[in-house]
């Protein structure tokens, strides 16, 4: 019975923490463009990005960089390594 119990008291606690899903895909639309995993970022510039972020490695050298996009009900969050689009992921919250 206390397994039951401590069970539904974290699953009722993890409710606010997964309200703020990752979510990672291969594709995006902004506007009448679409962005795909392996393309140029001169693509992502294009879209006109919200916000660029430089990334780094612990020593300090550039990892790459990553260009957000704010909409509404989410963030979206290209990565671009060597001038080449790696990731797209969404987070809603």
């Amino acid at each position: 019975m206390r397994v039951i119990i401590l069970v539904l008291m974290l699953a009722m606690l993890s409710g606010p923490a997964m309200s703020q899903s990752l979510r990672c895909g291969s594709s995006e639309r902004f506007g009448t463009n679409v962005i795909r995993t392996g393309d140029a970022e001169r693509r992502v510039l294009e879209a006109k990005p919200d916000r660029t972020v430089r990334l780094e490695y612990r020593e300090g050298g550039a990892a790459g960089f990553r260009h957000e996009f704010h909409r509404p009900s989410e963030t979206v969050y290209v990565y671009v390594q060597g001038g080449v689009v790696t990731r797209i992921c969404r987070i809603r919250g």
